[in-house]
């Protein structure tokens, strides 16, 4: 989720995300918040809690690819489906107003609509310090019309990719991950449709941490629910290399990002593992018992 203004990942000629930078120029709620995301995951301080079954129904497809200018994305930020169109030679990405949504996900008892998902290269969250090459987040709202165009009630599922042989790219990546323009724009994508759902199926049976968090990059709104899988795909470096090349290109040589991690401050990493105890953390109660209340 972005917003209009000049924010900087790191300065010219660095090879690294620079806090300095960030703070520089992000400003706002990005310099003064106290749940703000990505964070370093310590997985001996996580609490364990019960596990909230996340299931996801998306039934988008994609018909362009997207180069936002910070990144790879398919999809818009909206809970309808975009169309590609191209008028007058120009391509642009329209909403279709016709009542049909990309799906959605259950989030500890709650529907958020799916909006789109996007990749960080390298990962922004960390594991035990450990940051990883590449990470996507998948993007969704609570189901409330009057939070569409707002940047409250966002939850996200976060996957992180390890680094992979040459004989062990990502085959799902692959169905569109070179169709992405290295300038900033759409481009039509006319491959097979692929299914959300099943990617994401295997990965949520095992997990995930969750905590409170924000948005990435500015205006970093806060109260993001944030559900960071513990089982992580492969990846290679021939597709680390392609986001990276379309990173630059839009970036002023800047072929990364990722914001820095920040304080956890005052919060609770929950660990949702089937075989945790009934808990709560977080102050929510993953997992719904029967009876009367």
């Amino acid at each position: 989720v972005e917003v209009s203004g000049k924010w900087v990942y790191a300065n010219a000629g660095e090879t690294a995300a620079s806090s300095a930078a960030q703070e520089a120029t992000w400003g706002g709620l990005c310099a003064t918040g106290h749940e703000q995301s990505p964070i370093n995951v310590v997985t001996k301080d996580v609490k364990q809690a019960p596990t909230a079954a996340i299931s996801t129904h998306f039934k988008a497809r994609a018909t362009y690819v997207k180069n936002t200018g910070h990144g790879f994305q398919l999809f818009e930020t909206s809970p309808h489906s975009s169309i590609y169109n191209s008028s007058a030679a120009i391509e642009v990405s329209i909403d279709d107003y016709s009542g049909s949504s990309k799906g959605y996900s259950m989030i500890g008892g709650d529907k958020f609509n799916f909006y789109q998902v996007h990749w960080h290269t390298p990962s922004e969250n960390t594991i035990d310090g450990q940051s990883f090459p590449l990470e996507a987040h998948f993007v969704h709202q609570l189901d409330d019309d009057a939070l569409h165009g707002t940047y409250h009630r966002l939850a996200v599922i976060g996957l992180l990719y390890e680094l992979g042989t040459d004989k062990e790219c990502n085959a799902f990546l692959d169905k569109f991950w070179n169709t992405f323009p290295n300038s900033k724009g759409v481009a039509v994508y006319t491959g097979d449709n692929f299914d959300l759902n099943a990617k994401l199926t295997e990965e949520l049976s095992h997990g995930y941490y969750h905590w409170y968090g924000s948005l990435t990059t500015p205006p970093c709104t806060e109260g993001v629910s944030w559900n960071l899988l513990t089982v992580r795909e492969k990846v290679c470096q021939r597709q680390v290399d392609k986001l990276k090349q379309g990173l630059a290109a839009t970036q002023s040589g800047i072929n990364f990002n990722n914001r820095v991690p920040q304080p956890l401050h005052h919060r609770v990493v929950a660990e949702m593992a089937k075989d945790s105890p009934s808990n709560p953390v977080n102050n929510i109660s993953p997992v719904e018992v029967s009876g009367k209340w």
